[in-house]
């Protein structure tokens, strides 16, 4: 049977107040993707379960780039007191990669029993590397993967244990459309409509395959015309040649990838745009209500 050391938690009436990486016995049992057992985890469901009879309002939250900035997600989790048993947890992507702690990230967010993502570009590389080992030097070298394989290899996972958070993320999906909220990494370009999203949104995804499949959906992933195209709205109030027009939907977007000093919104565009550069220096991760706009800020990586 294959372990590996993980985090530790402690909780107040509302949920998480910390979680931490651990360096002693504490030991998680996996056996198959989606099947975790520990004492500590048992005591942690148990909790969730109890923790919702006592709190009756569930929001939507959304986490901005993360970049293995665990500390970070910690310290917005805990300043908006976030609930694991009632909340539902979206990320923008990029969980992982220049920050220390991408396996910490990886583990937790895994863990969750309600944890949206949608693909990031590095995203991409850490499933490949969960999934077959490789490790390309423009990962490593140029955008912060080094510390993503030294930050697993710390957790010294085993091959099948790994495997589970490779699976984990080879299942998430380039966009989502629900009721509500359209979420993307990056942004949508002017070749999708609204219909075209919505029809991604349900496609299954396997493993990344640099095949047509991929070529098709990679804008999701980096192109950043719809906040530009916004950004420069707000500036001018004008929609001008080049730019592209706003998406035809009611529902709120939410984007990544672009590092802002500040949360973006664009209500013309039906926009927010949450990444606030927690893997730059100086940056910054930002959770906030999906609802509301209501934001939480964590302390910057200095």
């Amino acid at each position: 049977m294959d372990t590996y050391t993980i985090w530790s938690f402690s909780f107040d009436i509302r949920g998480i107040l910390t979680c931490k990486t651990e360096t002693s016995n504490l030991q998680i049992l996996v056996k198959e993707e989606n099947q975790i057992s520990s004492p500590i985890f048992r005591y942690w469901f148990s909790f969730i379960r109890l923790s919702a009879i006592f709190t009756s309002v569930s929001r939507n939250l959304i986490v901005g780039d993360i970049h293995g900035q665990y500390s970070m997600l910690m310290k917005v989790l805990e300043k908006a007191a976030f609930d694991p048993g009632s909340d539902t947890l979206y990320t923008t992507g990029d969980i992982a990669d220049k920050g220390p702690d991408s396996a910490s990230v990886t583990a937790f967010l895994h863990s969750l029993p309600e944890c949206r993502m949608v693909m990031g570009n590095h995203d991409v590389w850490l499933e490949n590397y969960l999934l077959t080992g490789r490790a390309p030097d423009i990962w490593l070298e140029s955008n912060g993967g080094d510390a993503t394989v030294k930050s697993f290899q710390k957790m010294k996972l085993t091959d099948t244990a790994r495997a589970v958070f490779g699976r984990w993320i080879s299942s998430t999906p380039f966009c989502r459309a629900e009721e509500k909220y359209i979420i993307v990494h990056a942004g949508i370009s002017d070749r999708y409509s609204a219909e075209d999203v919505e029809a991604i949104s349900r496609l299954k995804r396997g493993r990344y395959e640099t095949g047509s499949w991929f070529s098709d959906k990679k804008d999701f992933i980096w192109d950043r015309t719809y906040i530009t195209s916004a950004i420069e709205y707000e500036d001018r109030r004008r929609i001008t040649k080049g730019m592209r027009e706003p998406l035809d939907t009611q529902k709120t977007i939410f984007v990544g990838h672009t590092p802002l000093k500040a949360p973006f919104r664009s209500e013309r565009y039906h926009l927010y745009a949450v990444d606030t550069g927690a893997g730059h220096t100086g940056g910054y991760l930002t959770l906030m209500d999906m609802d509301t706009g209501e934001y939480w800020k964590s302390q910057r990586w200095l």
